[in-house]
């Protein structure tokens, strides 16, 4: 009892000790970027590679498959770009179509867009590129208290992507004013919105849509919307647009 008393005490002096060690010891290392290419095929694996030749011919063919055309590159970034708004415009058209209710405003993230939109043809590819996770679009309401929360949070942190019809004004990093339709946020309106799960659950910090309810799935991928909204355009004759409307004005 007294040998395993005693080992028992120094194990846990040890513990503490190396704990406290721990807590002073400065750490360096290295980063450095590795390329990854043809270096690291070998050795290669003969079922993988006839499951991608067998399928690659028919993947090729689909991606390369024009779906639109804009007659200006579009490209992401904060706090307000010809992409990000395009995005959340689209989103919030689709929203508005689709919905059962009315939809107040679209909300996406700009993480979410990992590449520009060329100029000229659009091809299925270049799609795929800007909006590649498998996020879906959902409808909630979400408390007018919530909604200005939203929006401090976006004062005084960083700004996502929302639709043309909402004005956001920071002054110094805080909130001077958003307006939703011309109309300052009412604290006592529930507010319907369409945006993608990854925020709704609290993704890159959205924390207030946490308090969002009556939680609606549109059961689309954010990207095949994307794709119904590019349909739409293009078979009107109409190239694939999006402008700077300064609904976000810093000062």
């Amino acid at each position: 009892m007294k040998r395993v008393l005693y080992w028992t005490l120094l194990s846990g002096m040890l513990l503490v000790s190396s704990i406290s060690c721990a807590q002073e010891r400065t750490v360096f290392f290295n980063a450095s970027r590795v390329l990854m290419d043809s270096l690291w095929d070998a050795p290669e694996e003969p079922v993988v590679k006839g499951i991608i030749e067998f399928y690659k011919p028919e993947m090729d063919r689909l991606m390369q498959q024009v779906v639109g055309y804009t007659e200006y590159e579009m490209r992401s970034g904060r706090p307000e770009s010809l992409l990000s708004n395009f995005a959340a415009d689209q989103i919030f058209e689709y929203g508005k179509e689709h919905s059962d209710k009315d939809v107040d405003f679209a909300l996406t993230n700009f993480g979410g867009l990992r590449a520009s939109l060329p100029k000229g043809e659009v091809k299925r590819y270049d799609i795929y590129s800007i909006f590649p996770f498998e996020n879906y679009l959902v409808y909630a309401d979400v408390p007018g208290t919530a909604v200005r929360e939203l929006f401090e949070s976006f004062a005084e942190n960083r700004v996502e992507a929302f639709s043309y019809n909402v004005k956001l004004e920071i002054t110094d990093g805080m909130l001077k004013d958003v307006l939703i339709d011309g109309v300052q946020v009412d604290p006592y309106k529930t507010y319907r919105i369409v945006t993608i799960d990854f925020l709704l659950g609290g993704g890159d910090n959205v924390r207030a849509l946490k308090k969002s309810e009556n939680v609606d799935q549109a059961g689309i991928l954010l990207r095949d919307a994307i794709f119904y909204r590019i349909d739409k355009i293009s078979s009107s004759g109409k190239p694939i647009s999006s402008s700077i409307t300064n609904r976000v004005v810093i000062e």
